[in-house]
């Protein structure tokens, strides 16, 4: 299993805020494919889930939300 570490935690912060992994990886400048590896990373280091998939949109899950909490305290910030 790949190590975690911040970039892991910027790409959760940015696809959370922009709500899609095809929105995100523009921001971010990464083919979608990419991005979507590095969160399954992510979502296997942590354990679980992070977002459950409606449509096209990516919406958090309890455990998002408690990750997202975690590196990001004051909501109003993030």
């Amino acid at each position: 299993m790949e190590q975690l570490n911040l970039r892991h935690l910027y790409y959760f912060w940015v696809i959370s805020r922009e709500g899609s992994i095809a929105r995100a990886s523009e921001v971010l400048e990464l083919a979608p494919q990419t991005l979507s590896g590095q969160l399954a990373t992510f979502e296997a280091s942590v354990g679980g889930r992070l977002f459950s998939r409606e449509r096209r949109k990516l919406i958090l899950t309890d455990l998002g939300r408690l990750r997202r909490g975690h590196f990001c305290p004051d909501r109003r910030a993030c």
